[in-house]
């Protein structure tokens, strides 16, 4: 089993020092101010972004040992394998119904991310899903962990998105809106919100 997808990595995520985890609850808190509304946080880790949505939210996630965390911490995560069901998040129930999607720090651990973000896009569509705020490291951020496959920029994602019923609604880089940044700080992030374009 791939070190991402074990108990080392669910440790990984958990034993952030006091600080680290301080300063990431600025990063969460971005995040969840971009998006509203019963939210689908897809590829959810150890529920941290989670526990800052709106009622109503849910998790997905691939490592079983992080659902078995979020599980014992009394947040709403399944288990749920992309790979086996070709992204058609057919483990939600028939009917639930969410505004928005997060996608954070998901894309670069798969080969082939566009394909796969284009099934998510269609698979949110019915779930009622209006808007999908998708979160990617830049290239330091990238390089620093062994488990990213593909580098994701701007260019990639608005290839990604078209014809799919979503267009770019709002981009940025967090913290400090330059691109530039990224290249040498490993924890800048680009953040894009799409929006239902019909």
């Amino acid at each position: 089993m791939s070190q991402q997808f074990d108990s080392s990595y669910t440790n990984y995520q958990l034993d952030r020092s006091w600080l680290r985890k301080q300063v990431r609850q600025l990063y969460l808190r971005k995040a969840a101010s971009l998006i509203s509304g019963p939210t689908l946080d897809f590829g959810c880790g150890v529920g941290e972004l989670l526990r800052l949505l709106p009622p109503g939210s849910e998790g997905l996630e691939y490592n079983r040992a992080t659902v078995e965390h979020c599980q014992s911490q009394g947040l709403n995560v399944r288990y749920y394998d992309g790979f086996a069901d070709d992204w058609a998040m057919s483990a939600l129930e028939t009917g639930i119904r969410f505004e928005s999607m997060v996608i954070s720090h998901v894309l670069e651990h798969l080969d082939d991310p566009v394909d796969k973000f284009r099934k998510l896009l269609a698979a949110a569509a019915p779930l009622g899903v209006r808007k999908v705020l998708v979160i990617v490291p830049g290239k330091a951020g990238f390089r620093f962990d062994p488990t990213h496959l593909t580098f994701i920029d701007q260019d990639m994602l608005t290839a990604a998105v078209e014809s799919t019923g979503f267009a770019i609604e709002s981009s940025g880089y967090y913290p400090g809106n330059t691109r530039g940044i990224g290249d040498w700080f490993t924890y800048h992030e680009l953040q894009v919100v799409l929006a239902q374009s019909f």
